[in-house]
């Protein structure tokens, strides 16, 4: 009888591991989407500021962030061309 109350605790055991070690991979993934949000929000923002309302970039790419980044990079590369071309000194 000794010998079947250890194979219960010890399945118990085994099963509040893995369980504890679910609810961490859910809460890192949780910061990480958290992150990514904050993240996105703020590209979102910097493209605002730029002028860029919507964003063709899709939420679901995998590198949608990187999209917004470089999205952000062209448009502020452009105003510096733009800024060149139009105060450039004559000599």
């Amino acid at each position: 009888m000794t010998i079947n109350h250890f194979k219960e605790d010890n399945v118990f055991g085994r099963f509040s591991a893995l369980k504890c070690s679910h609810s961490k991979r859910i809460s890192a993934d949780n910061d990480n989407n958290d992150n990514q949000s904050e993240k996105s929000s703020w590209w979102i923002n910097e493209l605002d500021s730029l002028g860029i309302k919507e964003s063709n970039c899709n939420k679901n790419d995998s590198n949608y962030l990187q999209n917004l980044e470089d999205l952000s990079d062209n448009k502020k590369q452009y105003f510096i061309r733009e800024y060149k071309i139009c105060y450039r000194t004559v000599g």
